[in-house]
């Protein structure tokens, strides 16, 4: 037996006293219990709920799994659409989030007032709470409100209206509620600001805080309201406080930096029309309501979603409203397509003002390399693990790419590499005979980016939906973009993704320097897939300093950015963020996923402006290193006493050498090679008959004056063909171990030819591995200086080069059995006549590189090098100490040129910013707005002409240099006794800024600090 249940709304016939606050119709719910009702086994018991005129069937297994829960078409009566009810817990979350980002815009005018009237929370805001009924409004209420402060749990009554929110109340006396419309506690502003300070520098924790503050009150006698053994009353009231505080927070700086755009924006355009005016929309806190308001009044009939449902006509302009809402979020975070930038984008300037607050001119460049310098890097240690999501509460001032992005560029890439045929999968042995080359577009071959790697997985993904971070990055480690991967390893649409987003926001004649971590690999694609097309010429690749040297050589010496023109001495690591946000790993692990996203921008940005106060001193310390550098390799040019020029060439020449394509071993490479040395001889009877043909025709009388003189012609360029094709000719010959009365086809299946080959082949690679190794190892031998950064770079080196030995040991040992079998066909007679047999190579002293070591010479092997001496870059080792000296000297002239350049941005920026401010400041009225703008402090370590007067900078020093203390004078003691009592430091202090400030007067010098 079964039954089933009817709700049916009707009117009242009485307005129930509970009522009393909705305006709209009235409706009283009837209940009908149905008990003999038949179901089959199959079947469940339904509900029927009927809401103005439609019904919606339920079943009941929907209250078990309601992520499934969608009912059949046919269970809704009136339409075609079935209803989707999710859990009352994620409905009442959802609804306190559109609460909230209704009334936050609201709270922006009350808080700037209070930061004003308390001179930023320095004094104690006054209590300005509605003691009387309000007889304006229709339903006005009554609350009581626990207060918390450092040192005080207090309680406090207000009536609340629609003309006098609670919200606005309690912040005006310098709190926050708890709730958006009737709270039940607040907290008192300098505890959120404290507290917000606070867990910008350590991982976020409520629990423990919260405990700490209820212990600390109850020492001083007070109790929480509710507080019992193993439960806190404080955790959850004060988590939703301080998170929506600091969404107020953010609001705010967005509201302001807006105000300071709009005046930037009139800089920029001399005729701005009259009637442009900054839009802003600001939702009053009579526009929401909170759960008790929604218990006092009843049900609310027109934000339930099991009871009523939108009509059509609302339903897409609730769409519409809320499409246009993203919209406009999204072009205020983008640059304009259609017009064309003349600078980087405001995001970016306010991103990294040194980097892109400079002036950019397509004309006139300021360096002669990539105007600006970034690094990808990825951190698979900020995981977050696989959950429910929380509401979408998002950073109004993101560093993220919205899941929609990734996804398209995602699909994009995925596309085109699904376009191309697929190749068949090549065994190992396959792969090892392929002979290498040179791909297009590429200065590596192809051997060399196969052994570089693509991608490695670095983390376990189940149970995560988000495995780690990519950050795009300036040089001065400061996030510009990041994106959420929820692949194991490090895929390349991530990077292309954040590259694509970079170039949105630069003017198309900005070039850019890209330090990555597989660098290589990504420029591969980009050339083989057509990634980037329309960016490619301006972008350039080189691998970040620690991790290049886990690539091969022939690969570093191309993406080193110590080798590579331009780069500098950037590093492209990016250690500085991930060491910044390193606490929040296990915090952020567990926490909701918007809620993850929010705190790590917020942790973003702080840092940002963190380093953005230490950035003169970060230039001052790349000005002193590279000096030093400087010095040092100079002094190894003097010893080395080579001249520049000549170092040049032999770089180049060292570079040409160490990248072309390797011979590789083959069954069939002897057989080949006869081939080719056949068909060269073939090709050379067939000159040698055009000369001769040419020169009977000179010689003929009876031929035509016109014949004769096109012969005269043609005759010094067929001598010329023929003779290179006879020198060609004769090294191959050589290469083989035959002369040119060698009949060549009999050397075609000839096994002593064909291990020949090969050897020579096994050998180049050796020699190559062997290379590298040493010029590898020269930076060890001389490192001599002892700072962190060039000890993580020898341990890295060290590393690297010990886990490619065991492969050059194997290498020698193949190639010492090749040679031994071919002495056991020397001595079996079935090798070509006069065949000498190369040497053995000592695997034990291998790695002790000499310029007369075995492995230089190819007796034996190749007679066209038999006897020729190393090139100099290899073999002389004052050539090899200058060209290394040479290459940092070079960068240091770089980075010195791009350091010129950053602090002229600096300075620039600081310019602008400060006319803004001035003017943004004398067209406001608002007072608690120019309180605001006054706030931006001015920094007084830049002199000169930039905007402030000397005055304002001597203040500004006499600041920074004292700091600001309140100092308690007691009538009572004397004038002696008051300077005994006064810090002796801080007075002398101050005694030597102002003898270094009449200094300056007096002499007119300008210091730049």
């Amino acid at each position: 037996m079964g039954g089933f249940r009817t709700r049916l709304r009707v009117p009242a016939t009485q307005p129930s006293p509970v009522h009393h606050y909705s305006n709209a119709n009235q409706f009283e719910v009837t209940e009908t219990v149905v008990s003999s009702c038949r179901v089959r086994d199959e079947e469940k018991a339904p509900q029927v709920h009927l809401s103005h005129g439609r019904a919606l069937i339920q079943d009941q297994t929907s209250f078990s799994n309601r992520e499934n829960s969608f009912p059949d078409a046919e269970g809704l009566v009136g339409s075609g659409e079935p209803l989707y009810t999710s859990s009352k817990h994620a409905v009442k979350r959802q609804r306190l989030l559109e609460r909230w980002q209704r009334i936050i815009p609201g709270l922006i005018e009350p808080y700037w007032e209070t930061l004003h009237d308390t001179k930023n929370l320095h004094n104690t805001a006054q209590l300005q709470v509605m003691n009387n009924h309000c007889t304006c409004c229709q339903f006005p209420r009554e609350l009581n409100i626990e207060i918390v402060r450092f040192n005080k749990y207090e309680r406090i009554t207000l009536w609340a209206s629609d003309c006098k929110p609670a919200a606005q109340q309690l912040l005006r006396s310098g709190l926050f509620p708890c709730a958006p419309v009737y709270p039940t506690m607040a907290v008192d502003l300098r505890m959120l600001d404290f507290v917000t300070r606070l867990f910008l520098r350590v991982a976020p924790n409520h629990t423990a805080w919260c405990a700490t503050v209820a212990d600390y009150l109850r020492c001083q006698g007070y109790k929480l309201q509710g507080q019992v053994q193993g439960w806190d009353p404080l955790r959850c009231r004060f988590g939703n406080t301080l998170q929506w505080y600091n969404s107020l927070q953010a609001e705010a700086q967005v509201r302001l930096n807006s105000l300071l755009q709009h005046t930037r924006n009139q800089f920029r355009e001399p005729s701005p029309s009259p009637n442009t005016e900054i839009l802003d929309h600001r939702a009053t806190v009579t526009e929401v309501e909170d759960e008790d308001y929604q218990r006092q009044r009843g049900p609310d009939y027109t934000s339930g979603p099991y009871d009523i449902e939108l009509t059509e006509g609302d339903a897409s302009t609730h769409r519409t409203a809320r499409k246009r809402s993203h919209e406009s979020d999204d072009n205020s975070e983008h640059p304009e397509e259609d017009v064309p930038l003349d600078r980087p984008s405001e995001y970016l300037r306010s991103r990294c003002p040194i980097c892109f607050g400079g002036t950019f001119d397509r004309q006139n460049k300021q360096l002669t390399w990539s105007d600006v310098i970034v690094c990808l890097d990825a951190n698979f240690t900020q995981r977050h693990q696989s959950e429910r999501r929380d509401p979408a509460r998002k950073h109004p001032d993101s560093f993220f790419l919205s899941d929609d992005e990734v996804q398209e560029v995602e699909a994009r890439v995925e596309s085109a590499r699904a376009g191309r045929p697929t190749k068949k999968t090549k065994t190992g042995e396959e792969e090892q005979n392929e002979d290498d080359r040179m791909e297009p577009g590429m200065r590596v071959s192809k051997a060399v980016l196969d052994l570089c790697g693509e991608t490695l997985a670095k983390v376990v993904s189940a149970g995560y939906d988000v495995t780690g971070l990519m950050a795009l990055l300036c040089r001065h480690d400061r996030p510009l973009f990041v994106v959420n991967m929820s692949t194991p390893g490090e895929r390349q649409h991530y990077a292309i993704a954040l590259l694509e987003k970079l170039f949105q926001h630069l003017p198309s004649f900005v070039d850019v320097g890209l330090l990555y971590d597989i660098g290589c690999q990504l420029e591969r694609s980009c050339f083989k897939w057509g990634f980037l097309e329309d960016d490619l010429e301006r972008l350039t690749f080189a691998i970040s300093v620690f991790h290049v040297f886990g690539h091969q050589w022939a690969c570093q010496i191309i993406y080193n950015p110590r080798k590579c023109v331009g780069f500098g001495l950037s590093d492209g690591e990016g250690a500085g963020l991930w060491s910044s946000i390193q606490c929040l790993i296990a915090y952020t692990r567990v926490a909701g996923y918007h809620l993850r996203m929010y705190t790590l921008d917020s942790q973003l940005h702080f840092g940002n402006e963190e380093n953005l106060l230490r950035m003169g001193t970060w230039i001052l310390r790349k000005l002193r290193l590279s000096s030093e550098k400087r010095i040092e390799n100079m002094k190894i040019l003097e010893e080395c006493e080579s001249d520049l020029e000549f170092l040049r060439v032999q770089w180049q020449e060292q570079i040409r050498v160490q990248t072309q394509p390797l011979p590789c071993q083959s069954r069939n490479k002897g057989k080949r090679a006869v081939e080719e040395c056949m068909q060269l001889r073939r090709g050379q009877k067939v000159l040698e008959k055009r000369m001769k043909l040419l020169e009977d025709i000179i010689t003929n009388v009876n031929a035509a004056s016109y014949e004769i003189a096109a012969a005269q012609l043609d005759l010094p360029k067929a001598v010329e063909d023929y003779n290179k094709a006879t020198d060609k000719l004769r090294k191959k010959e050589r290469a083989l171990g035959a002369h040119e009365k060698t009949q060549l086809h009999r050397l075609i299946n000839n096994s002593y030819v064909q291990k020949r080959m090969n050897a020579l082949a096994l050998k180049s690679r050796l020699r190559s591995r062997v290379q590298a190794r040493k010029f590898e190892l020269d930076r060890l031998e001389r490192s001599y200086r002892r700072k962190r950064s060039d000890q993580h770079l020898k341990e890295h080196t060290a590393d690297s080069v010990k886990r490619r030995d065991p492969d050059i040991q194997q290498l020698a040992q193949k190639y010492n059995k090749l040679v031994q079998e071919m002495r056991d066909l020397v001595m079996t007679k079935k090798a070509p006549r006069n065949a000498v047999v190369p040497e053995f190579i000592d695997t034990k002293k291998i790695f002790n590189v000499d310029v007369d070591d075995t492995i230089w010479q190819d007796t034996g092997l190749n007679g066209e090098d038999d006897g020729q001496a190393p090139p100099a870059w290899l073999a002389d080792e004052k050539v090899r100490r200058g060209i290394q000296a040479m290459l940092e000297v070079d960068r240091c002239d770089e980075e010195d040129e791009r350091l010129g350049v950053e602090m002229k941005s600096m300075k620039e920026w600081f310019s602008e910013e400060w006319r803004v401010l001035m003017d943004t400041i004398d067209t406001t009225e608002n007072l608690a707005t120019v309180y605001q703008l006054d706030l931006r402090h001015y920094s007084g370590h830049w002199e000169g002409e930039w905007g402030p007067s000397h005055e304002e900078l001597a203040d500004a020093r006499s600041w920074e240099a004292t700091g600001g203390l309140d100092v308690i004078e007691d009538e009572d003691h004397s004038q002696i006794e008051f300077e005994a009592e006064v810090d002796p430091e801080l007075t002398e202090r101050e005694e030597i800024i102002a003898m270094a400030e009449v200094y300056r007067e007096d002499e007119g010098i300008t210091i730049y600090y």
